[in-house]
């Protein structure tokens, strides 16, 4: 993505070091100055950015944790919602993709109410990551959906 739009910057976030360093090491190689890749998870990997920093947000295919044991430690949660409406731009966007339908349908149930659909084919150029690749060679399509936070209403002013 960096390549194809050299005009914007592009920063990932990722849990594991060792993709931060095989991230970082392919941009070098590249020369790609308008991406880099930070260690953090969740909303905690957030909360240094600047308020409306981010115009578009991409989280694909989170590791959906499935055991009910285990699902606290999911990224898509409340506070992570809310982290991620803070430092989208206004009129920004949330992509959301996912090859797990369970955890796809949380996902979709906590953007239900202040979100607003977007068209997923918004004439932007994508690249498919590792996991979607993966996924559509399997001959599936995973679950999407593209969305823009509703600006609060300000009832009552006059």
């Amino acid at each position: 993505m960096a390549q194809l739009h050299p005009g914007s910057n592009f920063l990932g976030i990722e849990r594991q070091p060792e993709r931060v360093a095989k991230c970082n090491a392919r941009t070098a190689r590249l020369g790609l100055t308008n991406a880099l890749a930070v260690q953090g998870t969740g909303e905690q990997g957030l909360e240094p950015l600047p308020d409306s920093c981010c115009a578009v947000f991409h989280l694909y295919f989170p590791d959906p944790w499935p055991k009910r044991r285990h699902a606290v430690r999911r990224v898509f949660q409340q506070g992570f919602l809310a982290e991620v409406r803070r430092i989208l731009s206004p009129g920004g966007t949330l992509r959301l993709m996912s090859d797990n339908e369970p955890y796809f349908a949380e996902m979709r149930e906590l953007t239900r109410s202040g979100w607003a659909e977007r068209d997923w084919e918004d004439g932007r150029e994508a690249v498919p990551t590792a996991f979607e690749s993966v996924f559509l060679k399997l001959g599936k399509k995973p679950f999407r959906a593209c969305l823009s936070a509703v600006q609060e209403s300000t009832a009552g002013s006059p």
